[in-house]
């Protein structure tokens, strides 16, 4: 994909940009990451676990010659998550992302989980936002991708929390296109279906522990999906360069869905 990307908008495309991608140590975060660094953008990673955002680090410097850097901050934690905005100034591409919150059903969530689940998917996206956006605006040229999930548009079982936050950042990315698009800022919001990560191959995982077939259990979860398989995160990943690219400055407030074509129909 990141092959692909850069025949696209050549090697070159966001040199002289720079992005802070958030959760950059694994998944979708570290696969819009490499895409961006594919097209010459240089990426600050940040995640909490420092050894974990080295070695993502490392697999962009393997492959692209755009400077890559790391921060190992939580980005639910306000004071530490401003000091990171405050330094980050120089920001042209914001990636907001996250791990997904705990699946359960709704009667099973403490107050503390939709707590921790507001904190991490929304209110995170919207500190970033308030930082960076009006400096980007002052430049006149940003991009702002924010990752969100399928639920946005089709909410799923026992994602409650996802179901709930999540489309806050439509709502977000909205607003933003309504009062910087004419600044030459961009807000977009993707929506990845199933995709295989980490995460996923936990609750993959976790079904089969309970005493599901695991082939079983992918063949359900992707009997609904027309291309008949999971989506990588490099997938995602494109989709993000794309969209942090001059060749979407006409792209603003809107929200695509990347999920080979479950949620059809809306």
């Amino acid at each position: 994909m990141t092959t692909l990307l850069r025949s696209a908008l050549g090697p070159t495309g966001l040199k002289g940009r720079h992005a802070l991608v958030f959760g950059g140590s694994s998944g979708i975060g570290l696969a819009s990451a490499r895409a961006l660094a594919s097209v010459g953008a240089a990426v600050t990673l940040v995640a909490r676990d420092g050894s974990r955002l080295e070695k993502a680090a490392r697999t962009i410097r393997e492959g692209f010659d755009s400077p890559v850097s790391t921060k190992a901050v939580d980005i639910t934690d306000l004071a530490a998550l401003a000091s990171l905005l405050r330094a980050s100034g120089n920001t042209d591409i914001l990636i907001t992302n996250c791990g997904g919150p705990p699946v359960k059903p709704f009667a099973s969530l403490s107050m503390e989980a939709w707590e921790e689940a507001w904190q991490a998917q929304l209110r995170s996206a919207v500190q970033a936002c308030r930082a960076l956006v009006p400096e980007m605006a002052a430049r006149g040229w940003g991009r702002v991708v924010m990752i969100a999930s399928i639920t946005v548009v089709h909410p799923l079982p026992g994602f409650a929390l996802s179901n709930a936050i999540r489309p806050g950042l439509v709502g977000l990315a909205a607003t933003l296109s309504q009062e910087y698009a004419a600044c030459g800022v961009t807000a977009n919001v993707v929506c990845p279906g199933i995709t295989r990560t980490e995460r996923m191959e936990k609750l993959l995982l976790r079904e089969v522990e309970q005493g599901g077939d695991r082939e079983a259990v992918l063949a359900r979860w992707t009997g609904n999906i027309p291309v008949g398989r999971m989506g990588e995160p490099d997938e995602i990943g494109a989709t993000v360069g794309f969209l942090a690219s001059d060749a979407a400055a006409y792209v603003t407030g809107q929200t695509l869905v990347v999920d080979g074509g479950e949620s059809r129909g809306g």
